[in-house]
């Protein structure tokens, strides 16, 4: 919905005409994580050796054009660092090879790497979301730890065709407010480190288009392309 739109030129359907939003189910933030080795204790120690070792440090993505791949060009673009990025063939392998060292660094969801970060096998440095995880409450956020503004989150929502009949797209909307509501949903979800979703279409609709123009100006700045 908001990053295919500028890794391929030709897409059989426009993101912000075709759809609908009805409205935001769950967020998980992406956590930038480093393995211990890297002489950095916090974001603001990791952007200076970034910045005086420039391209010596790397990172491992799942992939050329994947969210946590896009997460980090956007640090560096706003962090003014020069950080070698590697792809791998998806999140498991490349989560694996910053665990045995052979990576510096990521971006990744927060549950597969959590335990990991417990046992001190991973340091946490900064949550991608505008607000400190639940699941980490002492790690602070992106924003908080240096980089004013920042945001990566992934996101899941409802949608429906553009041209859905007001009635139908009425009764979808009613029964999503009653299923978000729920207090078991919404425990399950923060169970597994998502912020459950609320709030109106309008605000899903400007969610959708603030990461649309986001992942828009990361992809042209990194020059970012899909295998």
């Amino acid at each position: 919905m908001t990053i295919l739109p500028h890794l391929q030129k030709q897409l059989a359907y426009e993101p912000l005409k075709d759809f609908v939003p009805i409205g935001l189910i769950a967020s998980n933030p992406f956590l930038l994580i480093i393995h211990p080795s890297v002489p950095a204790k916090t974001l603001k120690e990791l952007i200076a050796l970034a910045k005086a070792q420039p391209g010596t440090l790397n990172y491992a993505s799942a992939g050329n054009g994947a969210a946590n791949h896009l997460a980090m060009e956007l640090f560096k673009s706003m962090a003014r660092v020069n950080i070698t990025h590697v792809p791998y063939k998806g999140a498991p392998q490349a989560v694996s090879d910053v665990l045995a060292g052979h990576m510096n660094m990521m971006f990744n969801s927060i549950p597969p790497v959590l335990a990991h970060i417990k046992a001190e096998r991973f340091r946490a440095l900064g949550v991608g979301s505008n607000k400190r995880s639940p699941q980490l409450p002492d790690v602070p956020t992106v924003t908080e730890a240096g980089v004013p503004g920042y945001e990566a989150i992934t996101w899941f929502g409802m949608l429906a065709p553009a041209k859905t009949p007001k009635a139908v797209l009425a009764r979808i909307s009613d029964a999503y407010v009653k299923v978000i509501s729920a207090p078991e949903l919404r425990s399950q979800l923060e169970s597994q480190g998502a912020e459950p979703g609320s709030g109106s279409p309008q605000e899903f609709s400007a969610l959708i288009r603030r990461e649309y123009e986001r992942y828009a100006k990361v992809v042209k700045a990194s020059g970012a392309k899909i295998d």
